[in-house]
């Protein structure tokens, strides 16, 4: 991998972390993520219009993909919300992070829909599931079973079900357009499906909106005193990313490269809890940490 490449990605997992920085700061809400995706799609709606794939002509597979994709993307917005009010951002984003690449793996692999898992990954998904475990507990004797079972963890569970959900479908969705347009260069088939999933991610967000006088008052309440300025940075921070990323894989040997060097993005959420929302620099969490990132690299690169 060139240095080149170390650079976007690092630039892109900055990113990441410093919108969920922002969703944090600025108590992130189903109402922030219509307009933190709307912005995303201002960036990227262009693609609509020049994209040589016609939506409207691909089966009803990709339909049912993309709107279970973009229903799970309202789910993992729902428990980003609530994690980021019970919990603080150096515990719930590594946690939130790494359990979907242990689900994801997991999934694929009981199902069929991959290659079986060997050993290594095995005792990888083990190391990062034990840094998951160690990273909530302010002290190794306070292990136990109560440690976990609150609301705060819940919502991280649903984070890391959502994302594991809309990366399966998001997979399947491209699937589909692969399969009736072989001759599409994959960043065709990427950019043109990720532009159009925001629409009916926009969509059913926006109709959770309007449906409840909560959601609503929220809403309006953006428009105050500018506070429609966070969630539009975190929008413009969040397409960047995705960019970054689609860029960089033009500079790897092997795109496994990106996935293991994009988790440096857990320890760059972790310091940025610490250091802006002043939370506490823990033994556990550094070790947790430690242990994820460690599980996370191998399972990537010794697979």
């Amino acid at each position: 991998m060139s240095f080149f490449a170390f650079l976007l990605i690092l630039a892109s997992t900055v990113l990441h972390a410093t919108w969920n920085l922002v969703a944090k700061k600025s108590h992130f809400s189903i109402p922030f993520y219509v307009l933190m995706e709307s912005t995303s799609f201002l960036c990227w709606g262009h693609a609509i219009f020049w994209s040589p794939i016609p939506f409207g002509s691909l089966p009803a597979a990709f339909w049912i993909a993309t709107s279970m994709a973009a229903f799970c993307d309202l789910f993992y917005g729902v428990g980003i919300q609530y994690s980021y009010e019970k919990l603080e951002m150096s515990v719930a984003y590594p946690v939130m992070r790494s359990l979907p690449l242990l689900f994801t793996a997991m999934l694929t692999s009981v199902f069929g829909w991959g290659e079986r898992l060997s050993w290594t990954a095995m005792l990888s998904m083990a190391v990062v599931f034990s840094g998951c475990i160690i990273i909530p507990l302010a002290r190794f004797r306070d292990f136990s079973l109560k440690a976990y079972c609150n609301k705060g963890f819940f919502f991280v569970f649903m984070v890391a079900c959502g994302i594991t959900g809309y990366t399966l479908f998001d997979a399947r969705a491209m699937n589909v357009i692969r399969e009736c347009y072989p001759n599409e260069s994959a960043f065709t088939i990427s950019l043109s499906y990720y532009t159009f999933r925001m629409i009916a991610l926009i969509a059913f967000m926006a109709l959770m909106t309007v449906s409840t006088k909560k959601n609503r008052a929220i809403f309006r309440g953006l428009f105050r005193e500018r506070h429609w300025i966070p969630p539009m940075l975190a929008g413009s921070m969040a397409s960047t990313t995705f960019a970054l990323v689609l860029c960089a894989m033009n500079y790897v040997t092997n795109v496994a490269y990106v996935q293991a060097f994009r988790q440096i993005g857990l320890i760059i959420g972790m310091l940025e809890g610490v250091l802006f929302l002043k939370e506490k620099a823990t033994l556990t969490k550094t070790i947790g940490m430690l242990l994820i990132i460690a599980g996370l690299a191998a399972s990537v690169l010794f697979r």
